[in-house]
C-alpha cells in the first residue's frame, strides 16, 4: 500500500498543547481531484483513528504527541494532542501557538496515508477519484505542505531583489518536483493530471516567458524597474496565493 500525504489546516491550538485541525470537506473535491465518501475517516471501531504526530513525517523521531482523526457530520478532523513532557513538544507547542495567534497562520501541515478503498469517475467531464476508505498513518508540521504553496509569506517583508528570486526559485524546485510526483501517480493508476493543475503550471510559465520577452528589448532603468516590480508583484502574488487557498483563507 503506498503512502501519500496532504495538506490539512488548523484551526486552533490552546495552552494545554490541545489543538483542532480540519482533513477534509467529504463531499467537495480537494486539489488533487479526490472526493471523500462519509465513512473514508470513520471506518475503525470507535469511528476514529489514532495516529501519531510527527515533526515532518520522520518515523524515526520521537513523536510531538498524537491526534484522534474523526468524522462530524460533512467533515474529517484531527484532534491534536501535543505531548508537553516533552523538550520537541514544548517547542512546537510554543512555535505553532505564535503561528495562529500572530496574523495569517503560515504554519504548513499535512497528514500521511494508505488507500484502502476507493473509485475512479468521472464528474462534469474531469477524473474524480473518491476515496472511500483510508488508513491515516501520522499528522505532521512540516516546513512545505504536500500540495501547491509553500506557506512562506517572507516575500512581504521586502528582502533584497536577489534573495527574492533565490526564494521563487526554491519555490517553483519544489513545485515541479511535486509535479512530477503526482503526475507519476496519476501514471501509475492510468490516470491524467487534473486540467486545473496543468492550467496553474502553464500560466506560471507564459507569465516567466512574457516576462523575460519583454526585458530582453529594455535598455532603460524606467523600464528595468517596472520589470522589477512585475517580477516582485508575480513571486508574492504566487507564493502568497497559493498558501493561503492551502489555509483556506
Amino acid at each position: 500500500m503506498n503512502t501519500e500525504t496532504k495538506s490539512l489546516t488548523i484551526e486552533k491550538m490552546d495552552e494545554a498543547g490541545h489543538g483542532l485541525a480540519r482533513i477534509a470537506t467529504l463531499a467537495a473535491i480537494d486539489h488533487d481531484g479526490d472526493t471523500y465518501l462519509p465513512g473514508a475517516f470513520s471506518w475503525k471501531e470507535g469511528g476514529h483513528q489514532w495516529v501519531s504526530i510527527l515533526p515532518a513525517h520522520d518515523r524515526g523521531s520521537v513523536p510531538l504527541g498524537k491526534a484522534r482523526v474523526y468524522e462530524d457530520t460533512d467533515a474529517a478532523f484531527a484532534e491534536l494532542h501535543l505531548n508537553l513532557a516533552s523538550q520537541a513538544g514544548k517547542d512546537w507547542h510554543a512555535a505553532l501557538k505564535f503561528d495562529v495567534e500572530k496574523g495569517v497562520a503560515v504554519q504548513e501541515w499535512s497528514y500521511g496515508f494508505g488507500v484502502l478503498d476507493k473509485a475512479d469517475e468521472s464528474r462534469d467531464g474531469k477524473p474524480v477519484r473518491v476515496l472511500k476508505r483510508l488508513d491515516v498513518h501520522e499528522v505532521s508540521p512540516v516546513v512545505r505542505g504536500a500540495g501547491i504553496g509553500t506557506g512562506t509569506l517572507a516575500l512581504k517583508s521586502r528582502r533584497g531583489f536577489g534573495d527574492q528570486i533565490d526564494q521563487m526559485i526554491a519555490d517553483l524546485d519544489d513545485i515541479l518536483d511535486r509535479a512530477g510526483s503526482v503526475k507519476a501517480l496519476r501514471d501509475a493508476e492510468n490516470r491524467e493530471m487534473s486540467k486545473a493543475r496543468i492550467d496553474q503550471l502553464a500560466a506560471i510559465r507564459a507569465r516567466l516567458d512574457s516576462f523575460l520577452s519583454d526585458a530582453g528589448h529594455s535598455d532603460t532603468e524606467k523600464t528595468l524597474a517596472a520589470h522589477q516590480a512585475e517580477l516582485e508583484r508575480m513571486a508574492a502574488d504566487f507564493i502568497t496565493g497559493s498558501a493561503r487557498r492551502r489555509l483556506g483563507r
